[in-house]
C-alpha cells in the first residue's frame, strides 16, 4: 500500500462517487464503499455535491485484480482533499475554473469574454455561467473552433465574434446536441478573419486586434487587448510553426511587431512546457504517413482528431495521388469531409487499397473503432492485411480505455501503428509499431521561452498549472523576471 496525490476526473455523476484517474499505467478508481475502514469518510462526504471538473486528492492505493483483463488496477482510499479543491463561491455554487478556457477582461464600461468553453464535457455549465455572473459582457470572442473553447456558448448574452470555421463547427455541435441556446447565440454571430480588428460597439474603453496563429485547427487567432490601464496579449492554444518552414518566421515577426509596445499580461497555454526544443512543422507527419500509405499491402485505416482539418485534407490528397480511394466513417470524420468538400468514389470503402478515415483515436464511446473493437454493430470490419494508424496522441487519463480498445483490435489485423512514445505512455503490448504520426498543436518549452523573450510581459496567465508543465515553465519565467499569476485568476481589470 502506498500514499500518493492524484488528479481525478468525474465519470457518470448519477453513480455517486465514481471518479477515475491513472497511476503507473493502471486505472485508479476512487473507493465508494459505504463504510470503508480505510477511507476518511468525513472528507469523502465533501464529494457528494462537488461540481468541479477535476479533483486532486491524497489517497492510499491498493492493488486489485481486474475483472476485464489480466492486469491489475488500483482502488484508491481517500485520505484528504486540499481546501482549494472544494470551495464555495457566490450563491453557493462550487466549481473549478482551472478546467475552463474562459477569461474576462473587465472595464468600468463593460467586459470582454474570451473563449466560453470548458474541458469538462459532462454538462457542467457552472464554469462559464458563474464566471460571467454580475458582469456586463459587451462582446465574446472565440480564438479557435476546438470544442473546449466554444462548448458553453449557450450560457452567454451579447454579440459573439468568431471565424467562419469556428462558426461552422459550433453550428454543427449545436445541431448534434440539439442545443437551442447555442443556436440562438450563433444566429447573431459576427465573422472575423485573423488579422482584422474586432468591431465593437462605440464608446468602449478597450480595443481588440486579432492575428493568425498556427495550431491544430485552421483559423486560430491570438488577440491584443488594449484597455486604459493594461495591454494584454492573449495567445491561448498555439504553436510557432504551421505547415511550412517559413511559418515560424511569420509568427515570430508578428510577435516582434506586437512587442514594440509594452505587454503587461501574457495569457497562454503551457501544455508542452516540459518538452525541450520547438514543436516540429506539421508537414513531417504527412511525409511519415505517406511512407506508411505507400508501403501498406491492404487498406490504410487512419484515425485522428476530426478537427485536424488540414491534416485530413493533405492525407486525402496523398491517398488519391497513390491511387487509393478515400472513405469516411463516423460523425466527426463525415463532418470534416463535408467541411473540406471531399468527394468519395462509389464503392471506395470496399476497395482493397482504400484509405479509410475513422473516429475513435481516444477510444470514445460509440466511435467507429470502439464499435469495431467491441463488436457493437460496426459500420465495417477490419481485414488481416489492413494497416491501422493512430495519427494522434493519447489524452492523459484515457490510457486505460485506449489500451483496452487496441488490445481488442490487435487480433483483427497485422499492423497497428501509433505515434512515437505512445507504447510507453499507454502501456501497449508487443506487436504495436511506432512512427511519427502526430505533431502537437501546442508549443514546446523552447518555443515558449522564445515567445517570452520577445514579448517580455510583466505578468503571465499560464494554464494548465499542473506537473510537470508548471515546474518547467517557472524556470522560464524566473529567468525573465515575469510574475506567474494563479490559473484561477480569470477576471482581469484592464
Amino acid at each position: 500500500m502506498e500514499q500518493v496525490m492524484l488528479r481525478f476526473y468525474p465519470g457518470d455523476r448519477r453513480e455517486g462517487f465514481r471518479w477515475l484517474a491513472a497511476y503507473n499505467n493502471r486505472m485508479v478508481g476512487l473507493c465508494n464503499q459505504f463504510s470503508c475502514e480505510l477511507c476518511n469518510l468525513p472528507e469523502r462526504e465533501k464529494l457528494r455535491d462537488f461540481q468541479g471538473g477535476r479533483l486532486e486528492v491524497a489517497l492510499t492505493l491498493h492493488r486489485r485484480p481486474s475483472f476485464w483483463e489480466v492486469k491489475e488496477f488500483y482502488l484508491g482510499h481517500l485520505v484528504a482533499i486540499p481546501e482549494r479543491e472544494v470551495r464555495e463561491v457566490d450563491e453557493g455554487i462550487e466549481f473549478d475554473i482551472s478546467r475552463s478556457n474562459a477569461f474576462l477582461y473587465t472595464t468600468d464600461s463593460g467586459t470582454l469574454l474570451i473563449d466560453p468553453g470548458s474541458m469538462v464535457f459532462n454538462g457542467d455549465e457552472a464554469l462559464v455561467k458563474q464566471l460571467i455572473t454580475d458582469q456586463r459582457v459587451v462582446a465574446t470572442v472565440i480564438s479557435h473552433a476546438h470544442l473546449d473553447h466554444i462548448n458553453q456558448l449557450g450560457e452567454i448574452r451579447g454579440p459573439v465574434v468568431m471565424t467562419k470555421i469556428a462558426f461552422r463547427l459550433a453550428s454543427r455541435h449545436a445541431d448534434l446536441e440539439r442545443d437551442a441556446r447555442m443556436v440562438r447565440v450563433l444566429r447573431g454571430a459576427k465573422m472575423v478573419v485573423p488579422g482584422e480588428p474586432v468591431v465593437l460597439e462605440r464608446g468602449l474603453p478597450f480595443r481588440v486586434d486579432t492575428f493568425p496563429l498556427p495550431h491544430s485547427i485552421p483559423e486560430t487567432m491570438g488577440f491584443v487587448i488594449k484597455g486604459k490601464m493594461k495591454r494584454v496579449v492573449h495567445l491561448a492554444d498555439f504553436k510557432l510553426s504551421g505547415w511550412e518552414g517559413e511559418s515560424k518566421a511569420k509568427t515570430l515577426a508578428t510577435l516582434g511587431e506586437i512587442a514594440k509596445e509594452q505587454v503587461d499580461i501574457l495569457a497562454l497555454t503551457i501544455t508542452n512546457a516540459h518538452i525541450g526544443g520547438f514543436t516540429p512543422i506539421e508537414v513531417q507527419v504527412i511525409d511519415s504517413l505517406t511512407n506508411i500509405t505507400a508501403g501498406a499491402k491492404g487498406r490504410v485505416v487512419i484515425t485522428c482528431f476530426s478537427s485536424n482539418l488540414e491534416r485530413i485534407r493533405r492525407l486525402t490528397e496523398v491517398a488519391q495521388l497513390l491511387e487509393r480511394p478515400v472513405f469516411f466513417y463516423g460523425a466527426g470524420m463525415q463532418n470534416s469531409q463535408e467541411l473540406l468538400e471531399i468527394k468519395t468514389e462509389e464503392g471506395a470503402s470496399r476497395s482493397k487499397k482504400a484509405a479509410v478515415f475513422v473516429t475513435g483515436c481516444q477510444a470514445e464511446e460509440n466511435s467507429v473503432l470502439w464499435r469495431i473493437a467491441g463488436g457493437r454493430n460496426p459500420p465495417f470490419e477490419l481485414r488481416p492485411d489492413d494497416t491501422l494508424v493512430f495519427s494522434s496522441r493519447c489524452i492523459p487519463g484515457d490510457e486505460e480505455k485506449l489500451r483496452q480498445m487496441i488490445a481488442d483490435l490487435r487480433p483483427r489485423l497485422k499492423r497497428i501503428i501509433v505515434n512515437e512514445g505512445e507504447i510507453k505512455q499507454v502501456g501497449l503490448d508487443k506487436g504495436v509499431e511506432e512512427a511519427l504520426t502526430h505533431i502537437s498543436g501546442h508549443e514546446y518549452g523552447g518555443g515558449l521561452s522564445l515567445v517570452m523573450e520577445i514579448l517580455r510581459p510583466k505578468q503571465i496567465l499560464a494554464w494548465p498549472q499542473t506537473s510537470p508543465q508548471i515546474e518547467a515553465f517557472r524556470k522560464i519565467a524566473h529567468e525573465l523576471g515575469a510574475e506567474i499569476l494563479p490559473e484561477t485568476e480569470r477576471v482581469i481589470a484592464i
